[in-house]
C-alpha cells in the first residue's frame, strides 16, 4: 500500500438517482448511550477561566451571557438520528431511565428507539475556539452505558440485532465493559454478512483495554474502525504502529492509516480538520478538505459516521464514500441548527458542483 495522497480528476460518478429507494433497504442497529446534551459556547476560555476565579474569589456568583443549547445526544443517539435523517432503517438501543423519553420526542418515522433500563447520561459540552478551530471540552456523566455488556437485551432486541445489516457500536471507550458488549453483539450471526462498524470515541483512559479489543478485531468480528485524529494518535502508540504528530500533514494521516490497517486487518477511516481518509486491502483514499466552518461541532463526527456507513453498504467505492461523508459533516456543521442534513439536502449540494471537490470541512472531537 502507498501511503500517499491523490486526487481523481475525474467526474464525480456518483449516481444520486434513486439513492433513497436503495438507502431505505437497509436496517442499521446502534448501541448504546443517550445523553442530555448542554451545550455551552464560550467565546474564549482565557475570558471564561478570568471570570471564574474572580467569582471564586468573591465567594461565588452568576456567569451570565454565556449561550446554551440543550439537546439529545450522545455518539449513539446522534448516529441514529443521523441516518435516519438519509432515509435508513434505523433502530437505536440506548441506555435511560425517565430522561430518556426526550430520546423518542421528533424522532424520525424510521428510527425505532429501544430504551434499556439504566441512568440516562448527561454531558456539559465546552465549545470555543482554539488555535484557529472551533472545539469541544465535554464534562460527562456516563450514567448506566459506563458498564454494560448486553445482558440486558431482551428476545425482541436480539431478534432486530440478527436482522440488521450493519451494527454500529460507539462510545466503546466509555464503557468499561465494551469489549464484552463488543463480542456479543459483533458475533450476532458472524459478521461475514453484515457491516461490523466501531466507532470507540476518546480513547484516553481506556488505553489499557484497547489490547483485548484487538483479539476481537483479529477473530474478524469487527470490518471497519472509525476514529478522529485524537484517537488515531493513541490508538497508534498503544499498538506501536507509528505516531501523529500534533501538527500533521496529509502524508501524517496516511501513513498513520496505513500502519493501523496493516496492524489490525480491518478497514481503518479517519476523519480530521485536514481531510479524510480510508484504508483497506486494496487501496487508499484521500478525500481533503480546505475551509474553516463554524457551527455546533459537538455531533458532527457522528453525522460523518452516518454517511461512511451507508458509503459501505451501498457501496460506494472509497472516493466516493469519503465525499459522501464529508458532506453530511459539512452540512450538519453549515447548518447552525444542530439537525443532520436529509438525503436531499446532500444530494442537492453534491450536484451543486459535478466535478470532484475539496468540501469545505472542520471535524472537532465528538
Amino acid at each position: 500500500m502507498n501511503p500517499s495522497p491523490h486526487r481523481n480528476k475525474r467526474r464525480n460518478n456518483l449516481k444520486l438517482s434513486g439513492l433513497g429507494r436503495l438507502i431505505s433497504r437497509f436496517k442499521v442497529s446502534v448501541l448504546p448511550d443517550f445523553f442530555l446534551d448542554r451545550i455551552i459556547s464560550v467565546p474564549s476560555l482565557n475570558k471564561l477561566f478570568k471570570e471564574a476565579k474572580a467569582k471564586a474569589a468573591a465567594g461565588g456568583g452568576n456567569l451570565r451571557g454565556y449561550l446554551q443549547t440543550e439537546i439529545r445526544g450522545g455518539n449513539a443517539t446522534n448516529l441514529a438520528y443521523g441516518l435516519a435523517s438519509l432515509s435508513v432503517r434505523t433502530s437505536l438501543f440506548c441506555i435511560g431511565d425517565a430522561f430518556a423519553d426526550v430520546a423518542t420526542v421528533n424522532a424520525p418515522a424510521n428510527c425505532q428507539v429501544r430504551v434499556i433500563p439504566g441512568r440516562t447520561g448527561l454531558t456539559v459540552a465546552l465549545e470555543f475556539p482554539f488555535k484557529a478551530r472551533i472545539v469541544n471540552v465535554m464534562i460527562s456523566d456516563v450514567g448506566g452505558a459506563a458498564d454494560f455488556d448486553g445482558r440486558k437485551f431482551n428476545p425482541n432486541d436480539i431478534s432486530a440485532l440478527k436482522e440488521s445489516d450493519c451494527i454500529a457500536l460507539v462510545n466503546w471507550s466509555a464503557n468499561k465493559s465494551g469489549n464484552a458488549l463488543a463480542r456479543k453483539v459483533f458475533a450476532i450471526n458472524g459478521c461475514k454478512a453484515r457491516l461490523c462498524f466501531l466507532d470507540p470515541a476518546d480513547l484516553s483512559g481506556a488505553e489499557n483495554r484497547i489490547k483485548p479489543l484487538r483479539k476481537i478485531i483479529d477473530e474478524g468480528l469487527i470490518n471497519v474502525i472509525s476514529l478522529n485524529e485524537n484517537e488515531a494518535r493513541i490508538l497508534t502508540k498503544v499498538l506501536k504502529v507509528g505516531r501523529l504528530p500534533q501538527r500533521y500533514n496529509p502524508h501524517d494521516v496516511l501513513r498513520v492509516s496505513a500502519g493501523l490497517h496493516d496492524a489490525v486487518h480491518a478497514t481503518v477511516d479517519i476523519h480530521t480538520p485536514i481531510g479524510s481518509v480510508s484504508a483497506n486491502n486494496e487501496q487508499q483514499a484521500w478525500a481533503p478538505v480546505r475551509k474553516f466552518v463554524r457551527g455546533f461541532v459537538t455531533g458532527a463526527g457522528d453525522v460523518w459516521d452516518a454517511g461512511d456507513i451507508i458509503g459501505h453498504l451501498i457501496p460506494l467505492n472509497a472516493d466516493d464514500r469519503l465525499q459522501f461523508a464529508n458532506a453530511c459533516a459539512y452540512l450538519y456543521l453549515s447548518s447552525g441548527r444542530i439537525r443532520p442534513p436529509n438525503l436531499r439536502e446532500v444530494e442537492c449540494f453534491l450536484l451543486r458542483e459535478p466535478e470532484r471537490r475539496e468540501l469545505d470541512l472542520e471535524l472537532g472531537p465528538r
